[in-house]
């Protein structure tokens, strides 16, 4: 019954992730849609709007238009924007043939010289966005600026550092995980995404070098809704038209995994359902041991401290029987321990038994046990030869317990601790009456004043 339901649930995943591979694909493109019309809002359309605005103020018109033109109120006036709207602002002025920018800098504009300018000029678009600034590239927004009787005044316009707009599309790349490609109307790919791409000074790329993009329709040269790879990864594009600017944006979205594959994957699946249902059978009695063997785990650790607990020392006890081999046991008793519970608080009291348990297993051998045998009892297994090696390691333990400071709601706790160790054969002897005998000398260790390690001496 379990084969039969494990296959009857492989057929049925199968058929479902067909049915729904249409459904998804559309699911995933309306996901990387949606956040990329407010990035183009408040990264691209503000900065324009606000050159617009800039360009419409009569304040500046009357300025540039103004026999009297005062150059050191003008780029007060630039810098005080600048500071407001965190943007790049400049006034290109037909009549001084000089270029003013909001950080106080002024450019002569010498035709040949300054070739934007009269480019512009040249232009029927009263509105223009363009890179400038070598070594520190920006996008600029242009906008021609007239007086009263339509004469040309010149240009204003706002700039922001293209290192910008690539911080933004990091952060959106992380969120959502597509690439953006800004293209003008000469195809030259503006701002994007993809680090290879990235205008540089003159550096300018093309839509016309991407080997991925002669795969378009060649009359509308349009790439939407096309799956295409780029760098071995899977790429579905989005194409929207941004009118404000006569700019495309390809929007490219990573898919998991192509339709088609999904059908082939069906294909194969169900020539070979029956080995794959024998497998599922066979991983599923793996997990149900593999939660056995962990929740046989989590029985034998104690909680507070991650110790084993008793009923693990008694298992790896049955193991050493097995083996015959000769051993040490040693108990361990935390000194006045109910005094630091009743002066400082169990919180404290808790914080001293994971210290001490950190200590104690500071001087264990790979094939040692150390272990929480019940309220600030701990309990050592130690396979050895003789009870010297037993007592060497318990001294060290108590060494390592005394030295100690631990943290306390009034004040640092110190603490001390008594050991018992007794020798004997796993083979010919019990836990409990091994456990006895170093429990019998850990009370003498107790009555001769604590802290420190007491030997069981067979009479």
């Amino acid at each position: 019954m379990l084969v039969l339901s494990l296959g009857a649930a492989f057929f049925y995943a199968t058929y479902k992730a067909i049915d729904n591979i249409v459904a998804e694909q559309s699911r995933v493109q309306q996901q990387a849609v949606s956040p990329v019309f407010k990035l183009v809002r408040d990264e691209l359309l503000r900065p324009l709007y606000i050159a617009e605005t800039f360009a419409s103020s009569v304040d500046f018109t009357a300025m540039m238009d103004s026999p009297d033109f005062d150059e050191a109120a003008l780029l007060e006036r630039l810098q005080g924007m600048e500071q407001d709207l965190g943007l790049v602002f400049f006034v290109a002025s037909e009549k001084t043939r000089k270029q003013y920018f909001s950080n106080g800098r002024t450019l002569d504009l010498v035709e040949g010289e300054v070739a934007w300018y009269f480019e512009a000029i040249e232009r029927d678009k009263d509105f223009m966005a363009d890179l400038g600034q070598i070594g520190d590239v920006h996008l600029y927004f242009d906008v021609k600026i007239y007086g009263p009787e339509r004469e040309f005044l010149g240009y204003v316009g706002v700039g922001k550092r293209v290192q910008n707009f690539l911080n933004t599309f990091d952060q959106y790349k992380a969120r959502y995980g597509y690439d953006f490609l800004f293209v003008n109307d000469d195809d030259e790919i503006i701002l994007t995404s993809l680090p290879d791409l990235v205008v540089r000074d003159a550096y300018i790329p093309t839509l016309g070098s991407l080997d991925w993009f002669e795969h378009g329709d060649s009359q509308t040269d349009s790439h939407d809704s096309e799956i295409i790879e780029v760098d071995d990864g899977d790429y579905l594009i989005s194409e929207f038209g941004i009118e404000e600017l006569g700019w495309r944006l390809l929007l490219l979205a990573p898919l998991e995994a192509r339709q088609n594959q999904i059908v082939k994957a069906f294909l194969t699946n169900a020539l070979v359902a029956a080995f794959s249902v024998t497998l599922l059978a066979g991983a599923g009695l793996f997990l149900v041991l593999l939660y056995k063997r962990s929740l046989e785990k989590r029985t034998e650790l104690d909680p507070l401290t991650g110790l084993p607990n008793r009923a693990h020392v008694q298992r790896r006890f049955q193991e050493l029987q097995r083996a015959g081999v000769d051993l040490c046991a040693v108990i361990i008793d935390l000194d006045h321990f109910k005094q630091v519970n009743d002066q400082h608080g169990h919180e404290a009291g808790d914080r001293v038994l994971r210290a001490a348990a950190d200590a104690l297993k500071q001087e264990l051998r790979e094939e040692d046990i150390v272990s929480r045998w019940g309220g600030e009892e701990f309990v050592m297994l130690i396979p050895a030869g003789n009870i010297e090696l037993g007592q060497s390691i318990a001294e060290r333990a108590r060494q390592n317990i005394e030295s100690l400071r631990i943290d306390a709601k009034h004040g640092p706790v110190s603490v001390t601790a008594s050991f018992g160790v007794a020798f004997g054969s796993a083979k010919h002897e019990q836990l409990e009456a091994l456990v006895a005998k170093a429990d019998e000398v850990l009370y003498q260790a107790k009555e001769k004043g604590r802290n420190q390690v007491e030997l069981y001496e067979a009479s």
